[in-house]
Order: structure tokens, then sequence, then C-alpha cells
């Protein structure tokens, strides 16, 4: 792949790999890492120990959603402002500590949620609203390749933190697994910020900077990633339960299940690589036509694996494409504020998403139409990136 690039891509990678390096592992063992994809493990120690339903357990992940849409748009004006290290490395000592909070949850659904809320919150700094503006600046020839390698931290993650922490909740229990993230995030999130260096200084030459840029393509991405984490997000974490109704095994369905994860991956690295090949707009509506066939074959009954590996090709290019998109039609002296306001939105849209498909479900008896529903906005969003036009000049 490196021998597709430009010259100037191959010259940048060259001088700034450390900083993407240093951007993954941060992102892995952020909110959006580590935080978000350790939530299942602890559905069922928690139900066991307090009687809880699945629903109260899962509640977790709109409120952490929640978080990052409320600190999104804070934390990237403020980068803006003054630079992302101080935020970083602020995030990433008081996400430990409030970790340390939650290890010592007890008997209070409330509770439970407040404190995924305050985890969330404090880890404000470890997500890509700041991570992406740093490589952004960083990068411009190769910054679609950089991003996606920044953020195949998040798709690591994914892979990695049931396969470590699931022993740990095995054999000493939940509290300690949290300590263990607390841990993780503290040792390696510290040291990766650290290693940002003057990277994040508010970009020179301007006095508007730190605001949200409008303008038809950055109103139009709000509207996209509403919409993107609304239904990929639904179709993702309901589609073992899909599956299980179509009368597969839960151990066979979260094989199936396990794909995403692998194509979330791959989709980073090959999006990024093309959006620097090509115009993104266009790559971006060629892979997300992927989630509104899987949603075609999920609603016929076809090959369920192809559909888990559509899915994952869309959840591995949608943060990519918003935080590229987001550079390329606003200022990068407004970058933090621009994208901290997508991304929140995102967020939100993805909070949603999960509870929409599971009460569709329980009004209706079946998925059907969440997804009839789900290609057609689907089909809708590849329509509108079709159409977000040529690159902001300058």
């Amino acid at each position: 792949m490196a021998t597709g690039l430009t010259p100037a891509a191959r010259s940048e990678l060259a001088r700034g790999w450390p900083l993407v390096l240093a951007a993954a592992l941060a992102i892995g063992v952020g909110t959006m890492g580590i935080g978000f994809y350790s939530l299942g493990l602890f559905v069922k120690p928690l139900q066991e120990e307090f009687g809880w339903s699945r629903a109260a357990v899962s509640g977790a992940a709109t409120f952490q959603q929640f978080g990052i849409f409320l600190s999104a748009p804070l934390v990237g004006w403020l980068a803006d402002r003054w630079g992302a290290r101080p935020i970083a490395l602020a995030s990433f000592i008081a996400t430990p500590i409030a970790l340390l909070a939650l290890s010592r949850t007890g008997n209070s659904v409330m509770a439970w949620d407040a404190l995924w809320l305050v985890v969330s919150l404090a880890g404000a700094g470890t997500t890509p609203a700041i991570w992406a503006r740093i490589v952004s600046l960083k990068f411009d020839a190769a910054r679609g390749l950089a991003l996606g390698l920044m953020l195949m931290g998040t798709g690591t993650a994914a892979i990695l933190a049931p396969a470590l922490l699931g022993p740990v909740f095995a054999t000493s229990g939940w509290r300690t697994a949290v300590l263990v993230m607390a841990g993780a995030t503290l040792l390696i999130g510290l040291p990766a910020s650290l290693l940002v260096g003057t990277s994040d200084r508010p970009v020179e030459g301007t006095k508007a900077r730190g605001r949200f840029e409008v303008n038809r393509q950055t109103l139009m991405l709000l509207l996209i990633a509403f919409l993107l984490g609304l239904i990929v997000a639904g179709l993702i974490v309901h589609l073992v339960p899909m599956l299980v109704d179509r009368g597969m095994a839960a151990a066979d369905a979260a094989q199936v299940a396990a794909g995403v994860g692998v194509a979330v991956v791959v989709a980073r690295l090959v999006v990024g690589y093309l959006f620097d090949r090509f115009h993104a707009p266009y790559v971006a509506a060629l892979f997300l036509l992927s989630p509104v066939v899987a949603a075609l074959l999920l609603y016929g009954g076809g090959p369920v694996f192809v559909a888990a590996l559509m899915l994952g090709l869309a959840a591995g290019a949608e943060v990519d494409m918003l935080a590229y998109f987001t550079g390329r039609y606003a200022a990068l002296a407004n970058y933090g504020a621009t994208y901290g306001g997508v991304l929140g939105v995102f967020c939100l849209g993805a909070g949603l998403g999960p509870m929409l498909f599971g009460k569709t479900y329980d009004a209706l008896g079946s998925y059907d139409a969440a997804l009839l529903g789900s290609a057609v906005v689907l089909a809708l969003v590849v329509v509108l990136i079709a159409t977000l036009g040529r690159y902001r000049e300058g």
C-alpha cells in the first residue's frame, strides 16, 4: 500500500508515525476504545450480583454516548483555543479516578448510569474530538491514511478488550476488571499524551478560531453524522438478537458478530488510503452502500456472515469519514470545534439507535420495519455524501 502513496504522503508518514501511534494508543484505551468495547462484559456479572435486567446494565452505553455528545464540542473548542495536549493530559488523569469510583458501585442502577456518564465526561480528552485534530494538523497529503491508522486503535480495542479483560472478569470479578481498565488508561494514555509535543498548538495567523464553522457542507455533516450513528449502531448492537431470532445458536451468532470487528480494522486502513487517492465523498458513498445491502440481506434472510462484514465496513468508514471531511470542509483553525460538534451529534445518534431498534421490535414483534427503514435512511445518507461537493479552498 505504501508504494501507492505520493512522495509527499510518504514523507509525512516517515516524520509523523510516532504521533499516529501515540494517537492510536490513546484512543484505544480511551472512552471510545476500551471504555466502549468492555461494556458487554459487565452484563452477566452485574445480573448475577444485583439481579438487574440486561436493559438496566446496558443503559450505561446510552449514558456513555450522551457524555461524548455533551463534551466533544466543548473540548474541541478548547483545543482550538489553547491546544489539545493539556486537555488530553487532564483527561488521562481524570478517567482512572472516575473508573475507580465506578468500581465502588453498589446496588443502584441510577448510580451505575450516573457514574458511566462521569467516566465519559472525564474521558472527553481521550476521544477523536481531540486526537483527530492533532493528526489533521500534522498531515495533509497522507491525512486520510493517518486518520485511518489512528482510528485502528478503537478497532484493536474491539478485538483485544474482550480477550484480555474477559479472563479478569471471570477469575477476579468485575470490580477488579474496572481497576485494570483504570491502570491501562493511565499507564498507556498519559505517556501517549506526552508524546504529542508541540503538535497540539493552536493554528496561528487568524483570530477567528475555535468556532463551529457554518457552511453547507458542515451542516450536512451534522445530519449525516446523526443518521449514521442512529442506524449503524442500531444494526450492530441488535445483530446478535436478530440472528438468534432466526434460529442461530447464540455462540454462533457471537462468532458472526466478531467478523464486524475484523472488518472495522480493515476498512479503516483501506478507506483512509483511498481518501488520499480519490475524491473522498465518492469513496465514502461507495463504502456506505454496504450497510444498505446488509440491511436488505438481513431482512430477506440472506447470508448473515456477508451482512456482518458489510456492517463492519460501514462501522470502519464512518468515524474516519467524518474526521476527514471536517478537515476538508472547515478551516483547520476551527477543526476542533467543528469536528467536536459533528462527533457529538454522531454519538447522540449512536446512543439513541439501539434503543429505537429495541422499541420497534417490542412494538411490532420483529426487526423487519427497522431493517427496511435502515436501508432507506442509509440510501439517503449515501446521496448526501455524494453531493458534498468540492473541498474548501485553502
